[in-house]
């Protein structure tokens, strides 16, 4: 399969490309010290297009989707990739003591959002009733086997730690094959390695939740990841009944935590998305000192659209840091 080359560009020897995955845009930059970059950018835009077919949750021939349908029934046999997907979800479950809970996809599917979220109708989730997520903790890894066990009425979401996750994969991937830099960004879930077009860091810009189009701070990083979670994003519901995806595990139901969004730079991209939903529903009391028991940084949006550092955010900030 060739690129689809919805946006293509050189400079010297980075290129990058823009396609639709994951239900959401992909953006991927390859940076080579040879002229192959077409070759790297098909290869990328395979990949994720092959981690969103095991993933996604809107398809009944997903690996995914299968595996959901085996709880409680022992274990099941998956491929390396989903094995890592899940095995990631539970570690998130744990760093961050159930606020990003992979387990939440009935409570998702009851309020409405059980299909792509173009297809939603107006009335989506109209006869709502919460469900509580059960979480991680009766699910089993075997290791040896790539085997995974799901309880009854348990079933596993990739969200948005699959586009992290992917993200991460694929840059990867693509130092392997010859690249030294690659930035891969989902949506917002971005993990950027090795060195940028022109060289030195990676600066990543960060728009407002509540101003989409309002850039208020760059970043500036050479390794690691940065995911933003915003309860502006995806919205549904007829007025009066308005929801969206962020969703607090113990409630079962949306939840206005007092942040309309946060942005999150760790390591991985994995991680930063799941902090992301965590700090998001910690809430403005305790969200910053999640950031730092995570020894993370991250840039907090409130309700009333003020703007607060957190972590070691400064480290990272490009002067002057509002654009």
């Amino acid at each position: 399969m060739r690129p689809r080359r919805d946006k293509l560009s050189f400079v010297a020897h980075s290129a990058d490309l823009t396609f639709p995955s994951m239900g959401t845009t992909a953006h991927v930059i390859v940076v080579t010290d040879a002229d192959d970059t077409n070759d790297l950018l098909e290869f990328a835009q395979e990949r994720i297009d092959a981690l969103e077919a095991r993933w996604t949750r809107f398809d009944d021939r997903s690996e995914l989707t299968r595996l959901n349908a085996t709880a409680g029934t022992g274990p099941a046999v998956v491929s390396v990739d989903t094995f890592l997907l899940v095995q990631r979800a539970v570690d998130a479950w744990e760093l961050t003591h159930g606020r990003f809970d992979p387990t939440v996809l009935p409570a998702l599917m009851a309020a409405g959002y059980d299909r792509d979220f173009d297809e939603l109708a107006a009335d989506a989730g109209a006869d709502f009733v919460a469900q509580p997520a059960p979480g991680c903790a009766g699910v089993r890894l075997d290791t040896v086997v790539r085997a995974v066990t799901l309880p009854a009425g348990v079933s596993i979401d990739s969200g948005g730690i699959g586009k992290g996750l992917a993200a991460d994969v694929v840059t990867a991937e693509l130092l392997r094959r010859g690249a030294v830099g690659a930035c891969v960004n989902l949506g917002g879930d971005l993990r950027v390695r090795g060195v940028a077009p022109g060289g030195g860091a990676w600066t990543v810009g960060v728009d407002h939740p509540l101003a989409p189009e309002r850039e208020v701070a760059r970043v500036q990083l050479t390794e690691g990841a940065v995911a933003s979670t915003w309860r502006t994003k995806r919205v549904w519901g007829a007025p009066g009944h308005r929801r969206h995806h962020l969703i607090d595990p113990r409630a079962g139901a949306s939840t206005d935590s007092g942040f309309a969004g946060v942005t999150v730079l760790v390591g991985e991209g994995w991680g930063a998305e799941a902090l992301a939903k965590a700090v998001y529903l910690a809430g403005p009391a305790d969200g910053a000192a999640l950031v730092e028991e995570h020894r993370a940084a991250a840039l907090l949006f409130t309700d009333d659209g003020d703007m607060h550092e957190a972590g070691a955010i400064a480290d990272f900030l490009v002067p002057p840091m509002r654009a």
